[in-house]
């Protein structure tokens, strides 16, 4: 009895030193990490930076991971190159610190027009939106609506990502990407004014259903822009 007592604490030490081992050689490894979860973070995790990450022609990949290991060490450089190629095939979700730590020197092997493509499309994600529910006639339509979807467009002028998001990608407010962002929002403001002016043809159309005698039809009609939505309750004059 004694002797298997023995056999077991010696097993036990033997687990104990190679899961030391395992952490040492792989530091960001999620194997003995119950706290790291590998469900991305809804709010660093966007869908468009993943693809960006995974997209990166085989070169940048190279210059993107020396600078990981220049910055983070040989092994969790290693840790992350076997990860990247398990990332792309699906095998397995980012981590949330891998992923990060790749954040951080991403920009470095991206275009400025990828870094324009990534800036839109985190300003209209994260962004804060604005959501109106309005009530108007064919006759008072542009009266009332017109004072409102002004109000959305100015928006677009003063429209700001979240601090924790520029915390994390300080990249973004950099020099060149504030100049992109101002040519951002006077581009979101034009594409606002440009569906404005489409909207007396479209009314002309709902106001030909609306006045089909035999019909009772109720009309809503949603109004989206990259920072708010408005949606219309329609009746006949």
């Amino acid at each position: 009895m004694g002797i298997i007592i023995l056999l077991i604490l010696i097993a036990l030490i033997v687990v104990a030193l190679i899961a030391l081992i395992f952490r040492e050689v792989f530091p960001e490894s999620n194997f003995l990490s119950p706290r790291r979860s590998i469900k991305p973070d809804p709010k660093f995790h966007n869908s468009k930076l993943v693809g960006v990450l995974l997209g990166l022609e085989t070169q940048a990949v190279e210059e993107l991971l020396a600078l990981y290991k220049k910055e983070f060490g040989r092994g969790a450089a290693h840790y992350a190159r076997k990860t990247y190629r398990k990332w792309k095939t699906g095998e397995v979700r980012p981590v949330t610190q891998t992923y990060e730590r790749f954040l951080v020197h991403l920009p470095k092997v991206m275009s400025y027009d990828l870094k324009c493509e990534v800036l839109r499309a985190f300003m209209e994600e994260y962004a804060a939106k604005d959501n109106y529910e309005l009530k108007v006639s064919t006759d008072d339509w542009e009266e009332k609506l017109t004072p409102l979807v002004r109000q959305i467009i100015d928006k677009t002028y003063t429209a700001q990502l979240p601090s924790e998001i520029e915390r994390k990608l300080r990249w973004l407010g950099d020099g060149d990407m504030q100049l992109a962002q101002d040519i951002l929002r006077r581009s979101q403001a034009e594409e606002g004014r440009i569906a404005v002016s489409m909207l007396k043809e479209e009314f002309a159309n709902i106001e030909k259903l609306l006045a089909e005698t035999h019909l009772k039809p109720k009309v809503t009609h949603e109004l989206k822009f990259p920072y708010g939505t408005i949606t219309l309750f329609i009746k006949r004059r």
